[in-house]
């Protein structure tokens, strides 16, 4: 999934491969959602999704908790803060990805932003994240994203950090308990002592 691919899963797949070569690494893009059904069927191995996920059937192994930020046009009032309070958004127009590709990390901000009692205004809704920058950049609103995709963004917007200890996105790695594939369990090992990244 998106967070996930920026450097958690680059990184544990190149170190895989420069160790394990004779073994052949097939990746797939697909929702968090997707991959428990994709786990459960033996479609996939190993995935990287939104946290967290419990569940008897699974291994579950956090690899981060990102803060969460908010991007906004250049011309934004928040442009004159440093950091940004989960209230300070309750008339603020969101743009958030769309519930098809989107709904385990819109789940995630609802429960977060709910517990502060601030309802978010969501006014549009993209399937990727070059189209939420840019509906960002032209001024149509604002968006919440990870720490991990803030240093592949554009210069359109402006970044300032949600000022809240809970307000963070936990990326997990997931693979079936009955899964006994040494393979698998040798990338778990690589994912698992990978030096911090940041």
């Amino acid at each position: 999934m998106a967070f996930a691919a920026t450097e958690l899963m680059p990184f544990a797949v190149s170190r895989y491969r420069h160790l394990y070569p004779h073994i052949d690494v097939n990746l797939r893009y697909i929702r968090t959602q997707g991959q428990k059904l994709a786990l459960a069927h033996d479609e996939v191995d190993v995935g990287y999704m939104i946290g967290p996920f419990d569940h008897a059937d699974f291994h579950t192994l956090l690899l981060s908790a990102d803060p969460l930020y908010v991007l906004a046009p250049g011309n934004h009032r928040f442009t004159r803060l440093h950091e940004v309070r989960p209230t300070d958004l309750v008339e603020d127009d969101i743009i958030l990805g769309d519930m098809i590709e989107w709904e385990a990390y819109r789940w995630r901000l609802d429960d977060m932003f709910s517990a502060e009692g601030v309802p978010l205004r969501i006014k549009l809704e993209a399937s990727n994240t070059l189209a939420l920058l840019s509906l960002v950049a032209a001024g149509l609103g604002i968006t919440i994203y990870p720490e991990s995709l803030i240093n592949s963004l554009g210069r359109n917007v402006e970044i300032r950090p949600v000022f809240h200890q809970d307000f963070r996105i936990q990326t997990v790695l997931v693979w079936k308990r009955a899964n006994r594939a040494k393979s698998a369990r040798n990338f778990v090992e690589v994912a698992k002592h990978l030096p911090a990244l940041g």
